[in-house]
Parts: C-alpha cells; structure tokens; sequence
C-alpha cells in the first residue's frame, strides 16, 4: 500500500471514529461543544477551505431553530454536520456543488458514513444574463427552511446574487438564510441589493460580522 493511500485509509477511519462519538453525543439533545465541532473540522480536513468551529455553531443554530428541508450552496464540513443533524432529526438536505470532483468526494464520504439524508448534486456554474449562479437540478422541495449559502464564488458574475432570483419560489416564508464572508465588501454589497429588492431582516454575525443571518419578512 502506497504512503499516501495508507494516509487516507487513516483519515477515514478517523473521521468514522468522530462522527461516531457526535452521534453518541447528540442522543443528549444538547448542542454540539465547542470539542466536538473542532474535533469534527479536523477529522474532516481541508484546513483552510473549511468552515470554522463559530460557522459550525450558527449552522448549529439555525437548523434547530428551522423546520422543513436545508439547502446548501456549497460543499465541505458544513455538509457533514448537516448531514449529521438530519439524521437525528430526520430532515432532508440538498447541496449544490458547481466542482464535478469535490461533489462526487463529498458524496462518497457520505456513502461511506452510511449519511443518507443530504444529496450532494453536481450544478455547475450558468449563465443567467446579469449574473451567474448553479445550473440547479429540477423536483426541488418548494419549502426549503433553511439555507447555508457560502457559494458560488463571490468572484464569478453577480456573486451569490442568483439565490433569490433563481430560488426564490422555493422558499418557505419563514426560511432562514445563513450567508457566509460578510465581511467582504461584495456580499455587503449583495445585502443592500437584496433588500432593494425585497424586505429582510439581517443579523450580522461573528467577528467584523463574518457571517449574516437573513429571514423573510412579509
């Protein structure tokens, strides 16, 4: 066996071996610990692209002060936790991934962690004139409660802008939206174009506001 496939047979063994201890963990019906969301984001790797041990809490949060199926934009640790907290508490997910390899990947670590609640779908990146947002997939709920946006790239045209005017009508009226980098001049950027154009509350927060929260208001 070579070095490097005897590292990945390591890892995985690891990443079974915690998400093993979260679900044991979660039969307490308490939120994760800051030990076992740090203990998760390791196991899973890709340091530097991940989310952070804070990101994770507010997922965290805003999941289990949702109902209904989860959207993400974007793929990584996010998508483990969530796939995790579906188990337990038997909701649907569903990810777009605009990378054909990163999707197929984070699929078979789902596989192999027996994880059947998040389908993570290839929806590469489309032009929809101003802007560009994924090529998304057709028989999606039209009742999403809760969305993760932390893709497209904030450098593509337009952004993460296509949320609304792509999926929109799959929203549920009290969704909660988590929108990742606020504290990058674009998606600030994006806020106030998004509440030009329809009424939202907006919550910054995390440090210099990294990351905002959004809800639908009627």
């Amino acid at each position: 066996m070579s070095s490097r496939a005897q590292k990945r047979r390591v890892e995985s063994r690891n990443l079974k071996r915690v998400i093993g201890k979260v679900r044991e963990y979660l039969k307490t019906e308490k939120p994760l610990g800051w030990q076992q969301r740090i203990q998760l984001l390791l196991a899973w790797g890709n340091i530097g692209y991940s989310a952070s041990a804070r990101y994770l809490q507010q997922v965290e949060r805003i999941f289990r002060e949702s109902e209904g199926p989860i959207m993400e934009c974007g793929s990584g640790a996010t998508t483990l936790l969530i796939a995790i907290l579906a188990e337990k508490y038997n909701r649907k997910a569903w990810a777009f991934e605009h990378h054909a390899h990163w999707a197929n990947h984070v699929n078979d670590v789902l596989q192999a962690l027996e994880l059947r609640q998040v389908t993570v779908n290839h929806a590469p990146l489309k032009s929809y004139g101003e802007y560009e947002w994924y090529d998304v997939p057709t028989g999606l709920p039209n009742d999403f409660g809760m969305v993760i946006c932390d893709g497209p790239p904030g450098t593509i045209k337009g952004g993460r802008y296509g949320l609304f005017p792509v999926m929109g009508r799959h929203l549920d009226p009290d969704c909660r939206i988590l929108l990742d980098d606020t504290h990058r001049k674009k998606e600030q950027e994006l806020i106030k174009r998004w509440e030009g154009e329809r009424r939202l509350g907006t919550h910054p927060i995390g440090f210099f506001g990294s990351c905002t929260e959004l809800a639908l208001m009627s």
